[in-house]
């Protein structure tokens, strides 16, 4: 698969789809659980944060990734994160939880919830603290985290609790955890794999 091409696709599209959807979710809100309305309103909204970050930003995310953060190669714009794993963070890992924790809502309210905790601590935590390094200044992703996903996160987490219960609370912070952790571990591995090996 040509991952560079599938990228540009949907990475564009996001501009084009976002804000459609968040007319139709206007227009049937008053249909819908406030709940799920909120967690349906994820999608369009990270649409957009993957439009700053990937198109609309001078420098995308990948290359200031790599480049300009302590978690990258510091040399090369396409390590450790390539063409293939922006798809696959996104279109196999994000997507997936977001769409189908608003289907879900209302049998499993915490599946949704484990991407909110994502946008609230690691997201919030990178674009704001630690990319921001010693001098601080604009990185892809940080207006649409700061005005959007910030606030839209801090009133899910308000609504929803008016009725989790502790078990849902576990569940989506183990999910939310685990994905990244596994972001983080599979980041890290790559960086040593490109270590030199010990004379």
């Amino acid at each position: 698969m040509n991952y560079r091409t599938v990228n540009r696709i949907w990475q564009s599209a996001t501009l084009f789809l976002a804000p459609p959807l968040i007319v139709l979710l206007v227009w049937f809100k008053p249909e819908m659980d406030l709940y799920q309305w909120l967690l349906c309103l994820h999608l369009p909204l990270l649409m957009l944060h993957e439009a700053e970050e990937y198109v609309l930003a001078p420098v995308g995310f990948k290359e200031f990734f790599n480049l300009k953060t302590p978690f990258g190669s510091g040399t090369d714009p396409n390590f450790p994160l390539d063409d293939a794993y922006v798809f696959q963070v996104n279109i196999l890992i994000a997507y997936p939880i977001v769409i189908l924790g608003a289907l879900l809502a209302g049998v499993a309210p915490w599946l949704g919830f484990a991407m909110i905790w994502f946008e609230l601590v690691i997201n919030n935590a990178t674009h704001t603290i630690l990319f921001q390094g010693d001098k601080p200044a604009y990185n892809p992703g940080l207006l649409t985290n700061s005005f959007l996903l910030l606030p839209y996160g801090m009133v899910t987490l308000l609504v929803a609790t008016e009725f989790f219960t502790p078990l849902d609370w576990v569940l989506s912070l183990v999910i939310g955890i685990g994905v990244a952790a596994l972001l983080g571990l599979k980041t890290r591995r790559r960086l040593a794999s490109r270590k030199p090996s010990p004379v």
